[in-house]
């Protein structure tokens, strides 16, 4: 039990280790050998959800992540261990690194999702966000309107189309929220439940995962055009 209340266990913070690297005795509950009290490496490959302790759901409170995180940082703090030997303060400094790892990616909500995403269905490294198939043709007006404002002299016809390009990024920013709100409510909640169900269906939990894809994916689309239009529009 560490001082702030918070219980840290080598079961929460990491898995698949067994066998301790400095006395090869197993090791137990604790993130240090029960037998040579050295402490036992994350591993740079670890679930984040685990080295945080948590359950692999998607809506958490950051009142419970903050807490576990802190008192990870300072049972992990490589000046506890400015004493122990070069093998023990390198896996200190590693497990710190891990740890910061960790909280960044599950202290944001979409990069929650998707680091979920990823340990779920994996990722091609080239694959490109789609972009929402209903604004097609409105995307498809929206990019030949920016071409034109581009090389359009300065004038009552150029600043006509900024103000049509001003009112069409304020359009795709609503829908930028509105996918947001979605990820992390109704799709959020879905997630958390299933994870919650006694026999849940492979089948709904592949629907899940490749709707929340979709909305990442366009969440991504989206602000990488929000963020053209704003350059455009200065």
């Amino acid at each position: 039990m560490d001082g702030s209340g918070v219980r840290i266990t080598q079961e929460n913070t990491q898995q698949g280790h067994s066998l301790c690297w400095s006395c090869k005795s197993e090791t137990g509950p604790e993130p240090v050998c029960p037998h040579c009290v050295k402490l036992q490496p994350l591993g740079r490959d670890s679930d984040y959800f685990s080295v945080m302790g948590l359950p692999r759901k998607l809506d958490i409170d950051p009142r419970v992540l903050e807490p576990v995180f802190h008192a990870l940082s300072r049972r992990f703090h490589p000046d506890m261990y400015r004493m122990a030997s070069p093998r023990e303060r390198m896996i200190a400094l590693e497990n710190s690194a891990v740890l910061n790892q960790a909280y960044r990616a599950l202290r944001d909500p979409f990069e929650r999702a998707e680091y979920l995403l990823r340990l779920e269905q994996g990722r091609d490294k080239n694959a490109k966000p789609a972009a929402p198939a209903e604004l097609f043709d409105e995307l498809l007006e929206i990019q030949e309107l920016l071409g034109e404002f581009k090389f359009a002299d300065e004038g009552p016809e150029k600043e006509a189309q900024r103000g049509q390009l001003t009112a069409k990024r304020d359009e795709l920013a609503g829908i930028q929220e509105q996918r947001a709100a979605l990820l992390t409510g109704d799709l959020f909640r879905r997630w958390d439940a299933l994870q919650d169900a006694r026999d849940p269906a492979p089948e709904e939990r592949a629907r899940l995962l490749t709707e929340m894809r979709r909305i990442q994916d366009e969440r991504a689309y989206l602000r990488r055009m929000l963020n053209t239009l704003n350059e455009a529009l200065g």
